[in-house]
């Protein structure tokens, strides 16, 4: 079976082919679309008058190909003048953000002081370098805990507690071009002061120990062991308490060559409190026992185990007193170790200054703490208390230290009684030994805090 095959117009094709000839040429570049000097030629614009009204492209389907990037380029024009309109408001803020984010040194100028103490021309500058988030108040124990110790043990010693350092050490060394001090002679109560622990003056709790406490015959721990002092003495007196004591070998030993009239003051984290305690009395001194107590930017200052803390209920702040009395025994009274928040908290410190009060103590606060209410709060209790006049530290050089000592002086001849604290640096316990011996020469008499106590006591 034949099939018809369809005869295929050749000619009519090729007509078709030659008349779109112009229309492809026109759309080649250069020689290949025929223009002269080689450049294309634009297609010319679509026709759409014969496309129905509601079928032909509108201007943004006719422009899609462009829009994108006028997108982009908007995007990025809006981006860009947002980010300059936030740094012109902003600038000045993130400034000063990043400016306190930056470690800084504190620099410091040392002061030259010749070999009699005077200021002398500084020869040139000297700066020291400490870290920023070094501790405003003295840090303790790193790892601290408040929590109830269930069994009495020995308390661990706050590893960055204020000691005298190895420089400290050294800066007393100049001192021997000095002229030596004269002796005085054996202090006559020397090894005389009243027999401790007196077995009527003691309290024995259990898991805690044995603390002072008042007798049943009305004697008071702080009277009994007190050194004693002349209550017909009527030149002005002047008081000398060294806090901080026994953590240093150097420094303790130094403090407790000072004349018998000084009021000496132990850490209850030191080593062998009780030897350093005994050492102090059997020289002539009355001593005290440092009371550690919270700070005001705890956490990041700590005031060892033995802290008394705000956020702790009463009871618990009364059995780390306890404690802290436990760790030695003839000694009149406790002296603030820190305490900033502890100080400044009524609610938390009435408690432990009644508990004080009953017990025959006395309370003495270093002036480390301005907003201190503890002396208000002892005064309200009928607690015998003293206050620092002034505090002598590791800050101050050797000239600043003797213009603090003469400043004593005037005070105490204008309100016939003067207390000093001071922190036991190798240079200031030489200042004020050498000071102290001419106390005498100078109408002006040094006695025991107790001696004060007592005298403003009599005076009302």
């Amino acid at each position: 079976m034949k099939l018809a095959m369809p005869k295929l117009n050749f000619s009519g094709l090729m007509g078709k082919v030659k008349g779109l000839g112009p229309a492809v040429k026109s759309m080649l570049p250069g020689k290949l679309g025929g223009s002269k000097g080689g450049t294309a030629t634009a297609a010319p614009e679509p026709d759409y008058d014969d496309i129905p009204e509601h079928l032909r492209p509108t201007f943004f389907q006719r422009k899609a190909h462009v829009l994108p990037v006028f997108a982009a380029y908007g995007l990025f024009l809006m981006t860009g003048i947002g980010i300059a309109a936030y740094l012109l408001i902003k600038g000045p803020a993130i400034e000063a953000e990043m400016e306190a984010s930056i470690p800084r040194a504190e620099i410091s100028e040392f002061q030259f002081v010749d070999e009699r103490g005077e200021m002398g021309q500084d020869s040139g500058t000297a700066t020291t370098a400490e870290p920023v988030d070094a501790p405003g108040e003295d840090t303790a124990d790193a790892s601290p805990s408040n929590a109830p110790i269930e069994a009495h043990s020995e308390p661990a010693i706050p590893d960055q507690m204020e000691q005298p350092t190895d420089t400290a050490m050294t800066q007393a060394a100049s001192d021997a071009d000095e002229p030596p001090l004269a002796n005085d002679g054996p202090d006559p109560y020397a090894g005389n002061l009243a027999a401790y622990p007196d077995p009527g003056l003691i309290e024995d709790i259990a898991s805690v120990g044995e603390v002072p406490t008042a007798g049943a015959d009305g004697r008071v721990p702080w009277k009994v062991y007190a050194r004693p002092s002349s209550s017909l003495e009527t030149r002005p007196r002047i008081a000398i308490v060294v806090i901080n004591l026994g953590l240093s070998v150097q420094a303790t030993e130094a403090a407790i060559d000072l004349p018998g009239a000084v009021t000496l003051s132990f850490s209850p984290y030191a080593p062998n409190l009780k030897d350093w305690i005994a050492q102090a009395r059997n020289a002539g001194h009355e001593v005290m026992v440092g009371l550690p107590m919270e700070p005001r930017d705890f956490p990041r200052s700590d005031a060892g185990l033995l802290s008394l803390m705000t956020g702790v209920e009463p009871a618990q702040n009364i059995l780390n007193l306890q404690r802290v009395m436990s760790e030695g025994s003839g000694y009149i009274g406790l002296v603030n170790y820190q305490g900033s928040g502890f100080t400044a908290n009524r609610a938390a410190l009435e408690p432990v200054m009644e508990d004080l009060s009953k017990r025959g103590l006395v309370y003495f606060d270093t002036l480390d703490n301005a907003t201190s209410i503890a002396p208000e709060v002892a005064q309200s209790v009928g607690m015998p208390h003293a206050t620092a006049d002034m505090m002598i530290d590791a800050t101050q050089s050797r000239g600043s230290v003797l213009e603090h000592l003469t400043q004593l002086e005037l005070l105490a001849k204008t309100q016939k009684t003067a207390i000093v604290s001071i922190k036991p640096f190798p240079m200031i316990l030489q200042r004020v030994k050498r000071w102290s011996r001419e106390l005498s020469g100078k109408g002006m008499v040094l006695t025991p805090l107790s001696g004060i106590i007592t005298a403003r006591l009599r005076e009302g």
